[in-house]
């Protein structure tokens, strides 16, 4: 059993992730389905038990992780060899979750490099797999990605990411990102009225972490798009609490009637257009 140190709060905040998928595959009937979570969960030294009662970020992370894990396979048909970008990625298990079904697509892993090398410890390399050691906001990665890789067709994915960022910050990100690739971003974003009104220290998992304040919410796709109209497409949105109904607790499918909570947390898909299209 491996302890783990984080050199942010923020960072810490993957181990939810893990284990809610660790859960769901333990289920007799999962939505998700990853053993691959499974197998790092039971190599982690750390009180995993505290998230026992956090039934609706059980459900949610694994239908967010569901939803992203189709979209990617739906989007990759597009392109001859897509490559496949995890940012903020965690212990995340797509690649090993995707790689028999997408055997041509190259997968990066993107994060802190503390992260990085916690994840090349407990996780083993998919087929085409490969890491990257910076912060997203250190765009030198994209000049990297850029010099191998050219104007192939990107799918950029953001999976309980973007909510630990100054909006600001962030949009200079992602206007950076549609400027220089062509492809999918698929994200995941509160909304402006959740974030303004229900503090992580009310949320059922991230009460229990120290320090990981959400910061930024969004009025929509379409608010998304307006950040650079000409290389950003506001293509798809998924309510997650409008999906697997049956598998919500009641406090869940109560939530789902109320248009406030039921847009709390929304999947994105947008489409990024390159600045050589």
């Amino acid at each position: 059993m491996q302890k783990l140190n984080f050199k942010d709060n923020v960072s810490e905040t993957l181990l939810i992730n893990v284990y809610m998928r660790h859960l769901d595959f333990k289920d007799a009937d999962p939505i998700l389905n990853d053993p691959f979570s499974s197998a790092v969960v039971e190599q982690i030294d750390y009180d995993f038990a505290k998230f026992n009662d956090a039934r609706l970020s059980k459900t949610g992370t694994v239908i967010r992780a569901k939803f992203f894990d189709d979209e990617t396979l739906r989007l990759a048909a597009e392109f001859d060899r897509p490559i496949i970008v995890q940012l903020g990625a965690g212990l995340d298990t797509r690649p090993l979750r995707l790689q028999k079904a997408l055997p041509s697509a190259l997968f990066y892993d993107l994060d802190l490099p503390d992260v990085i090398a916690i994840r090349d410890a407990l996780l083993p390399k998919a087929q085409n797999n490969f890491s990257l050691p910076y912060s997203m906001l250190d765009h030198s990665w994209m000049d990297e990605l850029v010099a191998k890789h050219g104007s192939a067709g990107y799918i950029f994915i953001l999976e309980g990411v973007s909510m630990y960022f100054e909006k600001e910050e962030f949009k200079k990100f992602f206007i950076a990102l549609a400027q220089k690739f062509r492809g999918y971003v698929l994200s995941d974003f509160m909304s402006e009225f959740s974030v303004r009104k229900f503090d992580s220290r009310r949320h059922d998992a991230m009460k229990h972490m120290q320090n990981a304040p959400f910061k930024m919410g969004i009025g929509g796709g379409a608010e998304v798009q307006g950040w650079d109209s000409a290389h950003i497409c506001f293509a798809k949105e998924a309510a997650m609490l409008k999906m697997y109904k049956s598998r919500w607790s009641l406090k869940g499918r109560l939530f789902s009637l109320i248009p406030a909570f039921c847009n709390a947390c929304k999947m994105f898909v947008f489409k990024i257009i390159g600045s050589d299209e």
